[in-house]
């Protein structure tokens, strides 16, 4: 994106009453400014879009809007967990009665209702491609006059994201009639990509950046971190730790055969098995784990080596290993802590290592002792947690916009000290392998994973050979 257009807007809301009036809200000059190109872009050609970093103020800067271009109905769609923060701004701007905030699930009750302005709130989610999206169908379908996106990662996997986002309101690419037309004009380098036993499907990820980019730049108003004052870099490092002997033997299983079973009796498993309960509550004794696809194998791995699984015949969760609950109790326990997971059976294992936990953001900053546990895909998106010391995952997301999101969740001006991100990894465990990849805004695919699965059946097995051998010096 070129710097000439770049421009940033934030406001502390913490520094708002919790009454506050329409006259509180002071913009400062750089988001008068992004506004106005914002209005122009509005007023003119119907169509904007705001790329903006998170913590950066688009949402408020999006709002301040309506009063400036006279709309009397206003549709603000965004993640349900947004919610509550955007109607705080849009009352603060004394908006209640001009804007409508819903979630994306909520689209098909107002599918013929008409609406002066539609705002996009992290419109990255209807970028699905080739395919449309069933959120961008339920968008198209409906009746405005301007659209406004908004997202801080707009592309996040590949620049083939911005087709169907831009298409929307078709100000752009009007001339074709569908993805399919626009990638093969010179747009996508499409390329073959196999998909197991031999059999390959085109690949649409390899977009042209800079034609992409000539022709959205003119709808796009950009905002950086820099330009809106933020100085302290993201403190992000990575800590491993040790896993009960169990896990590692259940992932080499995997990862060799596709099958693993789990008998409570079994003598290998000595003290190193520290009891384990269903989400029920209930102990368990044996259980068995299927992974007969390459999907399955990274999603049991992945589970696998945050200390749960979910069992073939169960379809519940089951906590096995809490050693990555417990290391992150001792060593993040005394400070301002938000943690992130993937699986319901990570968060009952967290939420008995910390009974002061809450989902609510909102509690969390306000509280100096409570604990923040989210999930991972739900609190990358519209979730303020800047009052965390520590941001800690329990693993790592395949999927790299989770990665980029949920990371900047701490981010936000003012702070004197950097944000602390920590990622606890399984020792020789696929983590590292998927944080590697992730980090290039790249997914963790199946492909990936087949590269180094003859390097993690080692790794876990010697894991193994280790820890027996240090219990045979033991004894």
């Amino acid at each position: 994106m070129s710097k000439s257009t770049g421009v940033a807007l934030v406001v502390d809301m913490c520094k708002i009453p919790l009454n506050p009036t329409p006259s509180m809200i002071q913009l400062r000059e750089y988001q008068k400014e992004a506004a106005d190109k914002l209005y122009w872009l509005l007023a003119r050609k119907q169509f904007a879009y705001l790329m903006g970093e998170v913590r950066t103020g688009k949402t408020l800067t999006a709002l301040s809007l309506i009063e400036r271009l006279g709309i009397q109905r206003c549709l603000l769609v965004t993640k349900k967990k947004a919610i509550p923060s955007i109607e705080k701004d849009a009352k603060a701007l004394g908006l209640q009665d001009k804007v409508l905030i819903i979630n994306y699930e909520r689209l098909p009750k107002f599918a013929w209702t008409f609406w002066q302005l539609l705002i996009v709130d992290e419109a990255h989610s209807i970028g699905a491609y080739p395919k449309p999206s069933g959120r961008w169908k339920n968008l198209r379908q409906m009746s405005y006059e301007k659209v406004l996106l908004m997202s801080g990662t707009a592309s996040p996997e590949s620049y083939s994201q911005l087709y169907h986002q831009m298409t929307l309101h078709r100000p752009v690419w009007a001339q074709y009639k569908n993805f399919y037309e626009w990638a093969k004009k010179g747009y996508v380098d499409i390329c073959q990509k196999y998909v197991g036993t031999g059999q390959t499907v085109n690949d649409y990820s390899n977009a042209n950046k800079e034609l992409i980019l000539r022709d959205i730049d003119p709808y796009v108003v950009r905002m950086t971190q820099e330009d809106a004052g933020f100085e302290t870099k993201i403190d992000e490092a990575v800590r491993y730790v040790e896993m009960n002997e169990t896990t590692y033997g259940l992932a080499q299983d995997i990862i060799d055969d596709g099958l693993a079973e789990y008998h409570a009796d079994e003598v290998f498993l000595g003290d190193s098995f520290s009891g384990g309960t269903n989400l029920d509550g209930n102990n368990y004794a044996d259980f068995v784990i299927l992974a007969d696809t390459g999907a399955k194998k990274l999603s049991k791995l992945k589970q696998l080596y945050c200390g749960t699984v979910i069992p073939e015949e169960s379809g519940k969760g089951i906590i096995f290993d809490r050693s990555k609950a417990e290391y992150i109790k001792q060593r993040y326990g005394n400070h301002k802590l938000a943690i992130m997971y993937c699986y319901e059976a990570e968060r009952k294992m967290l939420y008995e290592a910390f009974p002061n936990a809450t989902d609510s953001p909102e509690e969390f900053n306000a509280n100096k002792d409570a604990v923040f546990i989210g999930q991972v895909r739900a609190s990358r998106e519209g979730v303020n947690l800047s009052s965390a010391t520590y941001l800690v995952f329990l693993g790592v997301d395949f999927a790299a916009l989770s990665y980029l999101q949920a990371r900047d969740r701490a981010s936000f001006l003012g702070r004197d000290t950097p944000p602390r991100i920590r990622y606890i990894f399984a020792a020789n465990g696929i983590e590292s392998r998927v944080y590697r990849t992730v980090r290039k805004k790249e997914n963790f695919t199946i492909s990936h994973y087949n590269k180094v699965r003859g390097e993690l059946s080692s790794e876990a097995g010697e894991k193994i050979r280790e820890r027996r051998l240090r219990g045979d010096q033991a004894a």
